[in-house]
């Protein structure tokens, strides 16, 4: 019993090990002004963790993940604190999960730079895709938020944090982003759950 019970482990891990590969784990933070001007920000993303700001409004800070792969899809999960910056002013947050699409790895940049303005080519509304996650108020006593985002159709080379708003801080900000395979007998669902 004791070897059939370690055979099914070992075959677990294989399992587990062939659908996930190489996890990677990105950290940011930002503060933003009643104007919606950045006052401080940073992580562990690309250019030492600069934060971009993009035509449409938004504020983004990419991470590398993998060269684009069809074959894959992508497991994202991510977790920080948010807070009111500055007491007695509105604070309003739009955070957003984006990713670049295959159109931007198409161009051949790879781990050049991601979809940022003035890159060559780049064009926002072809080369980057985006869900909002959140859009609220936000309050004088720091709030912990969770979300988790599948992407299913491709692994996109890019990830990206985006924010919106004015008057906001965000603490303690950390990405998992995670290359996935799925056949068809597994869901995506099931891979999750197994993985987390």
């Amino acid at each position: 019993m004791k070897r059939f019970v370690i055979a099914i482990c070992i075959g677990l891990l294989l399992f587990v090990a062939s659908n996930v590969t190489a996890q990677i784990v990105d950290n940011f933070y930002i503060s933003v002004d009643a104007s919606g001007a950045i006052v401080v920000g940073g992580g562990s993303g690309y250019n030492e963790g600069l934060w971009y700001e993009y035509d449409s409004g938004w504020i983004n800070e990419w991470f590398y993940d993998h060269p684009f792969d069809y074959s894959r899809g992508k497991i994202i999960h991510i977790e920080y604190d948010a807070v009111m910056l500055t007491a007695g002013a509105p604070s309003y947050l739009v955070f957003a999960v984006n990713w670049s699409t295959p159109e931007w790895s198409a161009l051949g940049h790879g781990t050049a730079f991601p979809p940022i303005p003035g890159a060559p080519g780049f064009i926002e509304s072809e080369h980057i895709e985006r869900v909002t996650l959140f859009a609220d108020t936000l309050w004088i006593n720091p709030m912990h938020y969770i979300f988790d985002y599948v992407i299913e159709e491709y692994n996109p080379e890019w990830v990206s944090i985006d924010v919106m708003g004015e008057n906001f801080e965000i603490i303690n900000g950390v990405i998992t982003h995670d290359c996935v395979v799925a056949s068809t007998e597994e869901s995506w669902g099931a891979i999750k759950s197994m993985y987390r």
